[in-house]
């Protein structure tokens, strides 16, 4: 059953050459790299019941009934405020905490990996293909013999839809900065999920390891041993009430596995949130703007070009972006070459002149860089 559903997962780790690219490295990284670490985590935690028993519980180091054992994983078990996190409960001084959490982990792990993958799958619906229809196949094979076609189906779809493009690009900023909603909520949840202690649990473990304290965060949060409250009736009819020690072997791999996480859920969100700031550097600066369409098409742009670049709007600016991105710099320079010259002398950004003549399109200057 684990190899099958290893198998399932395989498409999302293998490695996609001959693809249209229609989002950023960041994206990628939650739904690719992130959802991929979530699900094979997931897998490893639920196959630990393959592995051996999730749950041992001894009573005066005899092994209690499997009924036992299964009432103790399925009602929780606890640990007490002392060094050890054992002993007995004896009031005011002493409080016990309950992990009910770890028969949840595979699905919460799961469901993780489902709401990383999720914004990724909405702007493939929303983008419904667009890039991919309109490159035609040029961002797999550049020599295409039907090139000067394509291309010109390109510039023809370009200059008629001019300052019509900014739906597709809002949607696509809204589905990033989901990512970075995503991963930030994804920590709170999971802090909620440990009651509270996940949000400072990296921290912790550092100044654990780096100051050698006694309270150590993987046994409050992980415990590998805990009691656990289970009642029956004797023989003479009264109640008796059993607190069997309980070794949980399935948080030696919980524990490694949200370590990884809480830095993995950091590093990410700082990434995510820098790539939001440079979206807004390229959205308010149209000198950047410029260097990104000097750069996918090799060129270093003349005065007239830079003011077109200039007077695009952003969603124009951003579909071509991704066209850059995916066409070869030869092909993508003719395509900025004949599409700009329908902004060169607006005297407004939001005024579209009738279409260029072709003598008007060979006049706008491009110098190649050497």
């Amino acid at each position: 059953m684990v190899l099958h559903i290893f198998a399932s997962l395989a498409g999302l780790v293998k490695v996609r050459v001959s693809h249209t690219d229609i989002d950023s490295h960041v994206f990628r990284l939650h739904y690719r790299l992130t959802s991929t670490i979530l699900f094979i985590a997931c897998l490893l935690v639920a196959a630990s019941e393959y592995i051996g028993a999730p749950i041992q519980c001894t009573t005066d180091g005899n092994p209690v009934d499997p009924p036992i054992n299964t009432y103790c994983w399925i009602s929780s078990t606890f640990t007490i405020n002392t060094t050890t996190g054992l002993g007995n409960h004896k009031l005011p001084g002493h409080e016990k905490t309950y992990h009910a959490y770890y028969q949840w982990v595979p699905f919460v792990l799961f469901i993780q990996g489902c709401m990383f993958y999720l914004p990724h799958l909405f702007w493939k619906a929303a983008e419904r293909k667009t890039a991919h229809t309109l490159l035609q196949g040029l961002d797999y094979y550049s020599m295409d013999p039907d090139l000067e076609k394509k291309r010109e189906n390109i510039i023809k779809y370009l200059k008629s839809s001019a300052g019509q493009n900014g739906k597709y690009s809002l949607i696509y900023h809204i589905f990033e900065s989901l990512n970075f909603v995503n991963v930030i909520g994804q920590i709170f949840i999971l802090n909620d999920f440990f009651g509270g202690a996940f949000l400072n649990f990296g921290t912790e473990v550092l100044n654990y390891a780096l100051e050698d304290s006694e309270m150590d965060p993987f046994r409050t949060i992980f415990p590998k041993v805990t009691k656990c409250t289970f009642k029956r009736y004797g023989l003479s009819g009264s109640v008796e009430s059993l607190q069997p020690l309980c070794i949980l072997p399935q948080n030696i791999l919980n524990e490694k596995v949200f370590i990884i996480l809480w830095f993995w859920f950091i590093i990410l969100a700082t990434i995510t949130g820098m790539q939001l700031v440079w979206r807004l550097v390229v959205c308010y600066s149209p000198f950047v703007r410029v260097r990104l369409l000097e750069q996918r098409g090799k060129i270093m742009a003349t005065d007239n070009l830079q003011r077109a670049i200039q007077r695009l709007h952003l969603g124009d600016f951003f579909l071509l972006d991704i066209l850059g991105r995916n066409l070869d710099a030869a092909v993508f320079k003719d395509v900025l070459k004949a599409t700009l010259v329908t902004y060169e002398h607006e005297p407004n950004v939001g005024l579209y002149p009738p279409l260029p003549s072709p003598d008007e399109v060979e006049a706008i200057g491009f110098t190649r860089l050497n």
